[in-house]
């Protein structure tokens, strides 16, 4: 699929949208990154409200999902067919692969990168690295768990909830509600 997505799209990147999704957005012109006009955005009480009620509470926990560009995605992808209409290969694989989120997540991870942002404050660039760790901490959290590390797990996720327990996404993960 994300060859196929690569195959339509000149530009490419990834983001993060919860510990068994993340989100492909592509399009024909170069996506910019503009932290005034982010930050602009998430001033708009409907949007800051609609983002909030999943847990991204800032422009620097929007940007924190950001995992990498159209590099990042072709190094994933590699020389893997595209699924196309007279090759669906997806059509007819097992739904669900027992253990592929513990297999795709880390690859996924590694392939992080910065986001091209322009005209970021430094300490917005700040607050985005430390809301990506947290981030990246509960996913650590979430793998331990599907690997059945109950001492990896309660650490990661107490570091999570320690850093932003009011978040209502790691709450409701964590067995607190929303």
């Amino acid at each position: 699929m994300v060859r196929a997505f690569l195959d339509a799209f000149p530009h490419a990147t990834l983001w993060t949208t919860e510990l068994h999704e993340m989100l492909l957005v592509g399009s024909n012109d170069p996506i910019e990154l503009d932290a005034t006009r982010i930050e602009q955005h998430f001033n708009q009480p409907s949007v800051a409200g609609a983002l909030g009620e999943v847990g991204v509470s800032s422009p620097a926990a929007l940007l924190a999902t950001w995992v990498t560009d159209r590099a990042g995605l072709e190094r994933y992808a590699g020389s893997t067919p595209p699924v196309t209409d007279d090759h669906p290969s997806i059509e007819y694989a097992t739904w669900v692969r027992r253990n592929e989120l513990v297999r795709v997540l880390p690859e996924l991870v590694a392939l992080r990168t910065e986001p091209p942002l322009r005209g970021a404050s430094p300490e917005l660039i700040e607050a985005m690295h430390r809301q990506r760790d947290v981030l990246f901490t509960f996913y650590a959290s979430g793998l331990a768990a599907y690997q059945g590390d109950r001492d990896q797990w309660s650490e990661a996720l107490g570091l999570v909830m320690q850093a932003d327990g009011q978040n209502p996404y790691y709450r409701w993960i964590a067995g607190g509600g929303p």
